[in-house]
């Protein structure tokens, strides 16, 4: 995902096609299966602007899907929705599009769950608190301790007698152990420092692309 700012003033709509465009090459060239399938916007509301910006995209790809989210919460949860156009006009005069609602599904990796969880937690909670990393590592190695003695004590159970055995079960059980990488302490805290350098790039990253983005957008009022 990338992030590319846009402003709207009266009838005219800018956007820093340049910056798209190599920010969509940089993406491709860190991993080379990831292409552009849309674009999103931080609102509802689909006006003449959605349909100019749309049009650059279907430069990208045939059919860009253009993905809107309410963070303004109107409906008191952030409502997502997905769209694809449909040419509509007469053939050599005029010609537009109308945007058509298209069923989609959120899904999430495992890596997410953490954040989903923590934000799911303020519930209700007025004061927010700090994002804290290694309090949320702490909290998914006590889920994952728990989930372990929760089997271990029914695998006892089983060689025990107390609890027919299961081979479907047994089976899950010894794909999952299998998938468990044979790793030694020395190999673990090189890979943990190898990842600490990356997530420390790519925040530096982050950061430059925020003030580009930021000297951007001042260029853009300035012309």
């Amino acid at each position: 995902k990338a992030v590319v700012s846009t402003q709207s003033t009266g009838e005219e709509v800018s956007m820093d096609m340049e910056y798209a465009m190599r920010i969509g090459e940089l993406q491709k060239k860190v991993n080379t299966s990831m292409y552009t399938v849309g674009w999103y916007s931080s609102g509802i509301i689909i006006n003449e602007y959605s349909s100019l910006i749309h049009a650059f995209y279907k430069c990208q790809c045939p059919t860009p899907v253009h993905l809107t989210v309410d963070t303004q919460l109107k409906e008191q949860k952030m409502k997502i929705n997905t769209h694809i156009t449909s040419q509509i006009g007469v053939k050599n005069g005029t010609e537009g599009c109308i945007f058509t609602p298209v069923p989609h599904t959120i899904t999430g990796a495992e890596a997410d769950q953490v954040s989903q969880k923590f934000f799911q937690g303020l519930r209700g909670n007025k004061k927010t608190p700090n994002f804290n990393d290694q309090e949320q590592i702490i909290t998914s190695c006590d889920d994952m301790i728990a989930q372990i003695n929760i089997v271990l004590g029914h695998v006892k159970k089983v060689i025990a007698g107390e609890v027919p055995n299961d081979k479907e079960l047994g089976r899950q059980l010894m794909e999952v152990v299998q998938s468990i990488p044979n790793l030694d302490g020395d190999t673990i805290t090189n890979m943990l420092n190898s990842h600490m350098q990356d997530l420390l790039a790519v925040e530096y990253l982050t950061y430059l692309t925020r003030q580009q983005l930021a000297i951007s957008a001042r260029i853009n009022q300035i012309l």
